[in-house]
């Protein structure tokens, strides 16, 4: 596994992740426990849930 962080807005990383996902490459969006506004930890959650792969039923 790698990792790649990415450093700037919620935007910045909607872009990337929606490049990724365009493109096939799996990928994951990690809590991030820096200093944000509410505003911008509402946008990360909303990606996190947008982008998130879902679990298989059993």
């Amino acid at each position: 596994m790698a990792k790649i962080e990415i450093k700037g807005s919620p935007e910045e990383l909607e872009r990337v992740a929606t490049f990724l996902a365009n493109n096939n490459v799996k990928f994951d969006i990690a809590n991030d426990y820096g200093n944000h506004s509410l505003e911008d930890l509402e946008k990360y959650e909303h990606l996190k849930t947008r982008f998130s792969e879902p679990v298989p039923e059993k």
